[in-house]
């Protein structure tokens, strides 16, 4: 394999560290043994570190929602930066909801009245304004994880999570507590809440002006079988984007026939050739791409992802399509070098039926030209479902192979548990998993 770059895969290290920094500072900067003299000052002191780690973690999770290009790096792709995005948020919220709880519980033998004013809206605003973030977060969460609504109504409220970092963010400096008393601690959640901050300035509020995109103008749509529609562009001008095989775009169109909604969607061609993209009708938004025309606008930002067979030095790869995961394979195919080279490829292509391979011709001539391609087209109509064990059946030297798989999440995840079952590592398995929360 090749060397990776310092930063790759570091992400969870880096986030880990940033969290629990406030955790450190409070516990060495400021002397530990009155934080901690008995259960109502322990339980307090539990309830001021909720709130701090709580607070660290909350900027982090505003930041990743960046979309920044160098998260690629730091995780495994951009899809596993949004994984990390989604869980963080979980725990930085079960945090600051502790946080409140933790403080109200510790004044509780003391004084009722002081566990009330805790819990409840006061005279004091710096107190207002952790009440009114939490709520929000509150509301926000609820929204995210039972609502069903649609795309870009809930793409509105997600915008109040980062009010509610504002709010947290002001409670948090005007409150008067151990952040006001220790002063590195102060100067690092400043510097981490204002980064967060501009974060959100960034992507949240003011992304047409701040972030970079490409014009283009649809010149073709074609469509192919299982409802799947290939759109070809043209620069509009200004700069053109630079992509690898297998990576993808979030596009924005300006026709009559869409929404002007950001979706991601997986680079079709090669690098060098025409731009294209290939979309499957699967949603309310998809099922009307077949109406977009020649002429009509759109803006992309990217690219994303690191789902590139060219990044790894192993040659000797197994490529697994289901249905429309054929995409980023295509965009590969279309760069696979045709004379001298020494890659070993098996492509399994997957499809509900004989009728829904997509691109099957176009695939079949790039394979009669590689002599090192080797095409199976899985009718799971015919066959069983595919699986691991079936792969490796008809496959020479499996375990030195890496594995890209692009599909259904279910066919992702199955396939990855069976692979590692089968005594893979978990570092040769490269899945393209994006789901955007």
């Amino acid at each position: 394999m090749k060397q990776n770059n310092i930063l790759e895969n570091s992400g969870f290290w880096i986030l880990g560290i940033f969290s629990a920094t406030p955790l450190l500072l409070w516990i060495f900067t400021a002397p530990l043994i009155p934080q901690i003299s008995n259960l109502n000052v322990l339980i307090i002191s539990m309830g001021n570190v909720a709130g701090l780690c709580g607070f660290a973690m909350f900027s982090l999770v505003i930041i990743l929602s960046s979309r920044l290009k160098i998260f690629d790096k730091l995780f495994r792709g951009i899809n596993e930066s949004y994984t990390v995005h989604h869980t963080l948020g979980g725990l930085a919220f079960c945090l600051l909801l502790f946080h409140p709880l933790l403080l109200a519980f510790g004044y509780f033998s003391t004084s009722f009245k002081g566990m009330a004013q805790f819990l409840l809206p006061g005279a004091y605003w710096s107190q207002n304004f952790g009440i009114i973030g939490l709520s929000l977060m509150i509301a926000a969460l609820v929204i995210t994880f039972y609502a069903k609504l649609k795309y870009q109504i809930w793409k509105f409220t997600h915008k109040f999570m980062g009010v509610a970092f504002i709010f947290a963010f002001l409670h948090t400096f005007l409150i008067g507590s151990d952040v006001a008393s220790n002063q590195p601690l102060k100067i690092y959640l400043f510097i981490l809440g204002i980064a967060a901050i501009i974060a959100y300035f960034y992507r949240t509020l003011f992304p047409n002006f701040l972030v970079q995109t490409y014009g283009y103008a649809v010149k073709n749509v074609k469509a192919f079988e299982d409802k799947i529609w290939e759109i070809e562009f043209a620069p509009a001008g200004g700069n053109k984007i630079s992509f690898n095989a297998g990576q993808f775009a979030f596009i924005k169109f300006y026709s009559k026939a869409l929404s002007k909604e950001l979706h991601p969607f997986s680079f079709s061609s090669a690098p060098g050739q025409p731009l294209r993209i290939a979309i499957k009708e699967s949603g309310d938004y998809t099922n009307k791409i077949s109406g977009l025309k020649a002429g009509d606008f759109a803006k992309f930002e990217g690219p994303f992802g690191v789902f590139n067979f060219q990044k790894y030095s192993n040659k000797k790869q197994i490529w697994i399509a289901g249905g429309v995961g054929i995409t980023p394979f295509l965009s590969m195919l279309r760069s696979l070098p045709v004379k001298d080279s020494d890659y070993k490829i098996d492509l399994y292509y997957s499809a509900k039926n004989e009728n829904c391979f997509a691109f099957k011709r176009e695939i079949e001539e790039i394979s009669r030209a590689s002599k090192n391609l080797n095409v199976k087209f899985w009718d799971t109509s015919k066959e069983k479902f595919i699986s691991a064990d079936a792969i490796c059946k008809t496959t020479q030297d499996f375990l030195d192979r890496d594995i890209f798989v692009c599909g259904p999440p279910v066919l992702m995840q199955s396939l990855k548990t069976q692979f590692l079952k089968f005594g893979f590592f978990k570092k040769n398995i490269h899945i393209e998993e994006f789901q955007l929360y």
